[in-house]
């Protein structure tokens, strides 16, 4: 079974125990990490398991066969990493209890019956605090968003900005092609531009023209990710994800000492990680405090 779909010996425990089907949607090194943090804390609490680790490498259409096997494995959890793997978990094993992690959307697992987790997004009271904290003379933020997908997201940042002395501008797109006369009318008020996910604004296609605007006007983005800190964006939150797999291991936890993942609250991160760019810093004039460039995660 540990050869079918990928499936990882890395994973597994001589001594059988408590049955663990771990669902992969990439064998990216996150995925990785999180799973060692995963297992170690089930380890430090002397849980005994038996891994069955399947890597659907991208693929949703590979989940048919590995949800197949994990129902006749008897496995008691599924440990699902990405979204891909979340999705599939949810629609096509929903009598397993399945724990999440690395979901971009924290909204995708509220859409699970029978899933509880740790999404990727931090919470946006938390993003602001750092925004104040790196960029403590910004005060009006810019942000693309899709109302079909970040209506009710803006919304609530619009609320919380201001409670916190910040200005929230808003600009909706509908399509690619509605971006560049967005960006072009936040240009003339935003002191930062905030990079929400959002599959229209921040798609690959859309990344270099966004970032050269934001650089050539001198204005911060602050990136979704470490990748794009390392493209050119001035910041970006970031996850210690060990302590993910952490956090997640104490649902699972849970879960085997009988409760439901509707009993077990889902999570945001509780551990704030940060990349910070110093050269496009440098390039569009912006000071970074030596405290805050010591303490990244990563600089560039």
């Amino acid at each position: 079974m540990l050869v079918a779909l990928g499936a990882s010996p890395l994973a597994s425990n001589a001594d059988a125990g408590e049955r663990i089907a771990v669902l992969v949607s990439s064998s990216a090194q996150p995925f990785e990490e999180t799973l060692a943090g995963f297992q170690a804390y089930l380890v430090k609490q002397g849980i005994k398991a038996d891994y069955e680790v399947y890597h659907l490498d991208g693929s949703a259409a590979q989940s048919d066969q590995a949800l197949q096997m994990i129902k006749k494995s008897g496995a008691r959890v599924i440990f699902t990493l990405g979204s891909v793997a979340a999705e599939a978990a949810a629609g096509k094993a929903p009598h397993i209890p399945a724990v999440s992690c690395l979901v971009l959307r924290n909204d995708t697992l509220a859409k699970a019956p029978n899933a509880t987790g740790v999404g990727l997004e931090f919470p946006l009271e938390t993003q602001f605090r750092w925004l104040k904290t790196i960029l403590p003379k910004a005060k009006t933020i810019g942000v693309i968003y899709n109302p079909n997908e970040n209506k009710k997201r803006i919304e609530d940042a619009a609320r919380i900005a201001r409670r916190m002395g910040l200005d929230l501008e808003a600009v909706e797109v509908y399509t690619a092609q509605d971006i560049p006369s967005a960006l072009a009318t936040l240009s003339k008020s935003a002191d930062v531009f905030w990079g929400l996910a959002d599959t229209v604004v921040l798609s690959p296609q859309m990344a270099k023209h966004i970032l050269l605007f934001a650089f050539r006007n001198k204005i911060p983005f602050i990136g979704p990710s470490d990748a794009w800190v390392r493209a050119g964006a001035l910041y970006s939150l970031d996850w210690d994800y060990r302590d993910l797999g952490f956090q997640c291991g104490e649902m699972a936890l849970l879960v085997l000492q009988g409760k439901t993942p509707k009993e077990i609250p889902r999570a945001t991160p509780r551990k704030v990680l940060y990349s910070v760019n110093l050269k496009t810093a440098e390039q569009i004039k912006v000071t970074i405090s030596e405290e805050i460039a010591d303490k990244a995660r990563e600089t560039y």
